[in-house]
């Protein structure tokens, strides 16, 4: 009995370390509850996210506020540092900070000058994610505000 107390007290953190991301799932932008401050909010955006072996596997696609197609994909460390980005997109670059289970900062760069930075809050209960955005949009327009995703079923 002994044996199995401390087998599982080791087994416990090795489970905590594998777990996925908060983050991890199929996203929807809920444009009611979603604002910006600075820039127009696009008309919908949805976002893949895959925790797979330790690195977040990202799609984002959508329609901007003009009708143009959003088409960003990209991987990043679960841990944080410095991502890839598909090539094509607005960006050329990426990187994270892990903040928590269920917080990263991301970083949007092109030809190593950064554009947008957004804060990604997962709330407790995993149903909404809050995005705060700001920097600015492929035309160089400032963007900044709030869009909030909800978490789709079965995800």
């Amino acid at each position: 009995m002994r044996i199995l107390k401390y087998a599982l007290a080791l087994m416990l953190p090795a489970g905590i370390l594998l777990a996925d991301s908060s983050l991890a799932g199929n996203w929807k932008m809920n444009h009611d509850k979603s604002k910006y401050t600075k820039g127009d909010l696009p008309k919908d955006e949805s976002m893949n996210i895959s925790d797979q072996n330790s690195v977040l596997h990202v799609t984002i696609t959508g329609t901007d506020d003009t009708g143009k197609p959003i088409a960003i994909t990209y991987v990043v460390p679960v841990s944080g540092g410095a991502g890839q980005m598909q090539p094509g997109g607005s960006y050329n670059g990426v990187s994270a900070k892990h903040i928590s289970d269920s917080t990263e900062d991301m970083s949007y760069t092109k030809d190593g000058k950064q554009l947008v930075a957004q804060h990604m809050v997962v709330a407790t209960d995993g149903k909404t994610m809050t995005v705060t955005v700001k920097g600015v949009d492929a035309d160089g327009n400032p963007v900044e505000g709030v869009l909030v995703f909800d978490h789709q079923p079965g995800t």
